[in-house]
């Protein structure tokens, strides 16, 4: 039974890991958002009760992530187009459900820091201008439809959720800061030292 777990295990790991530094990360970061997705209604249901419910929805995004490395294997900038699509249609759809005073809008925040890593210099401007338009279209559009989310959420666990929100936001831009040291190293390693 353990040689089982540890194969698949060797398995799951071998499918999100990329050929390339910037693959490597959207798959990196697309396995961390798979594998907690199914928390996340877990702590609302700590906090909500039975009113957090519209968590679950954030269920229906969980392909479009498992997708991203299959994606990069055969092109690394639609794998990351896939991600940052992705990690976007989720932060919009979690702020009509939730509502944008749960602070869940703060999500869009590692989407624009994905732009940042995982496209080329020739691409990046691009990448990180179509982030901005989405998501200022996207909090534009949940503020003109008036969400104030499915359910009621009292002030106070306004105030906890945004803190949850906050927490996870900060964990994952760390995580990605982290990761980011592929990309330095393999500048280091081709950038010539020795004056020539």
């Amino acid at each position: 039974m353990l040689a089982g777990a540890k194969r698949m295990t060797a398995t799951v790991w071998a499918y999100f890991d990329g050929t390339t530094p910037r693959s490597a990360i959207a798959g990196s970061v697309a396995f961390i958002v798979v594998s907690n997705q199914p928390f996340y209604p877990f702590y609302l249901y700590l906090l909500l009760g039975g009113r957090a419910w519209p968590a679950l929805l954030t269920w229906f995004s969980a392909p479009l992530f498992a997708a991203v490395p299959h994606v990069a294997r055969s092109s690394e900038a639609r794998g990351g187009a896939l991600l940052v699509t992705a990690g976007m249609a989720n932060t919009t759809l979690c702020t009509l459900a939730m509502g944008p005073a749960s602070g869940v809008e703060l999500f869009y925040l590692p989407c624009i820091a994905l732009a940042l890593l995982l496209f080329t210099d020739r691409t990046r401007n691009l990448a990180v201008a179509a982030t901005l338009i989405a998501m200022v279209c996207a909090m534009g559009a949940v503020r003109l439809a008036g969400a104030e989310g499915l359910v009621l959420i009292t002030a106070d666990e306004l105030t906890s959720l945004r803190r949850i929100n906050a927490f996870s936001v900060c964990g994952l831009l760390a995580v990605m800061a982290y990761l980011s040291r592929r990309l330095w190293w393999r500048a280091a390693s081709v950038t010539p030292t020795d004056g020539r």
